[in-house]
């Protein structure tokens, strides 16, 4: 099973889950603790899911769905680049107001701190991946995006 985490499918034929439903919404579920059978996804992707978490409940989801993978499954994980977006302001290229309606989110991430999640969840660091371009035929890279896959 392939598993996306998103309120809109971003990869056709991929089962979409999502904390409220719509109209592209397969299954209504919290994202943080999925209750599908461990070992059971082949690959998960979750877009813009972790920058909205709390930082506490970070590592918790992050664990959660390392559990729900399949030995040698795949995670692709989305987030707003912090780096990317605090050279963008202090640059001049957008205003405060603009952060705040794009980019204010509980939870920021940078290159180093989300690969540190994936490890503190058991994802060793030959297994983790950065993506600097489009993930292949599966989705585009945003400009403001970090894109992080990691194998169980």
């Amino acid at each position: 099973m392939k598993l996306q985490l998103s309120p809109t499918k971003k990869i056709p034929g991929v089962f979409c889950v999502w904390q409220e439903g719509g109209p592209e919404v397969d299954l209504t579920a919290d994202v943080r603790a999925l209750t599908f059978a461990p070992g059971s996804i082949e690959e998960m992707y979750s877009f813009h899911v972790l920058d909205h978490l709390f930082p506490e409940e970070v590592p918790k989801a992050a664990a959660n769905w390392k559990k729900l993978l399949k030995p040698g499954g795949k995670l692709y994980i989305v987030v707003d680049d912090f780096e990317t977006i605090a050279r963008s302001f202090v640059g001049g290229d957008f205003n405060v107001d603009i952060f705040n309606q794009k980019f204010s989110h509980p939870t920021q991430f940078t290159r180093d701190n989300l690969v540190k999640v994936l490890q503190d969840c058991g994802f060793e660091e030959n297994n983790i991946v950065l993506w600097f371009a489009d993930v292949g035929e599966l989705f585009k890279r945003e400009p403001f995006d970090l894109i992080i896959s990691a194998q169980a």
